[in-house]
């Protein structure tokens, strides 16, 4: 089996029956995710060496290149390089980017490019990106990447208490690890109760931002993977570092970081014990101090989590998360758990305070 992405992926979609690549797409990703695999799709897993995890997570992502992507992924660019490239909307843009491509010759199409060249390719989309123009849909926003607060603010929801409940998500809401609305509404009221400014880190499709513009409340959203085309491309982990344009010390009221849950986590680097806990730990913790000079002295940290649960046991991910925050000298100041109304999920949200004192 070819060791080329693009390869797999078209050996996958030839092992379905579809009128188009969309459909065939579907196929394949509906037989991984049920288990059922005809024995081409399985025969074709086998000799590639390949779990079905990495196959819905990235290989499936080939359908949505553009041609030029797919001609660079042919031409031997590692597949994350890919993905990174075609999150630029120019074509002219992904056609400079890909530009070294053009050097290489045509034996490069037989194997893996030098790294130093994809690596090289790499770092010109990731500058790429951040200059390129935010695109928004419905909300305003400035220059420097910040979504207005609606003109006529909303009263928020005031959530009395400690423990709150929420309406039950679909299945797909709670795929994606969003936290409801009303949850948002009642943390933005006890953190930012007369408006200001909020920076989420792990945005995802901008939940925070979304309901904070309605209650006059501005905000800068960025994700490693973002979810909506107002969320800025960024690492929670080097943000100032990295120096996006509108963000600086002290630039904002409030930090949210809501990291992947530990079993999320754990899938993404094939964690398997309950100790790997403190790894999560020390994972989040990285993201939180990369990003907590953003915050001015005085302001607010919210951190996101939810316990874990398995056949073995329950471990809590929310003392493991409240002793970081302890370390990096950040008191806390309020705990709120937030229960769906049929128990399907729980999340459990740490508060915590900047010292007034400049860090």
């Amino acid at each position: 089996m070819p060791r080329s992405p693009l390869r797999l992926y078209e050996s996958l979609l030839a092992c379905v029956d579809g009128a188009s690549e969309r459909e065939r797409v579907a196929a394949v990703r509906r037989a991984l995710r049920q288990q059922r695999l005809p024995d081409r799709l399985g025969g074709v897993l086998e000799r590639a060496g390949v779990g079905t995890g990495y196959v819905l997570r990235h290989v499936l992502s080939i359908q949505r290149f553009a041609p030029d992507v797919r001609d660079a992924l042919e031409a031997g660019l590692p597949l994350a390089v890919a993905r990174l490239v075609n999150g630029l909307t120019d074509g002219a843009t992904r056609a400079r980017v890909l530009e070294p491509l053009t050097t290489t010759g045509d034996a490069s199409r037989r194997a893996l490019l030098p790294a130093n060249l994809a690596r090289d390719i790499e770092l010109a989309a990731r500058a790429a990106i951040s200059s390129e123009p935010l695109r928004l849909t419905g909300a305003g926003a400035t220059g420097a990447g910040w979504m207005l607060a609606d003109a006529d603010r909303a009263p928020k929801r005031a959530l009395r208490g400690n423990a709150w409940t929420f309406p039950a998500p679909t299945v797909r809401r709670r795929v994606a690890e969003p936290l409801h609305p009303i949850v948002i509404e009642g943390l933005l009221e006890r953190i930012l109760r007369r408006g200001g400014r909020l920076v989420d880190v792990t945005a995802g499709s901008g939940s925070f931002a979304l309901v904070g513009r309605r209650h006059a409340v501005e905000t800068w959203s960025g994700d490693l993977h973002p979810g909506a085309p107002f969320v800025r491309r960024a690492d929670a982990r080097t943000l100032l570092a990295d120096a996006h344009p509108g963000l600086a010390r002290g630039a904002a009221d409030a930090l949210v970081v809501h990291p992947p849950t530990y079993p999320t986590w754990a899938k993404q680097v094939d964690a398997r014990e309950p100790s790997d806990l403190e790894a999560y730990a020390d994972a989040v913790g990285e993201m939180v101090a990369g990003s907590l000079a953003v915050v001015r002295p005085g302001g607010s940290v919210v951190l996101v989590t939810r316990p874990v649960r398995s056949k073995e046991g329950v471990w809590l991910t929310t003392s493991h998360l409240a002793q970081l925050l302890q370390d990096q000298e950040l008191p806390l100041r309020g705990y709120v758990v937030a229960v769906a109304d049929d128990g399907s999920e729980d999340w459990h949200v740490l508060i915590a305070g900047v010292p007034m004192v400049e860090r």
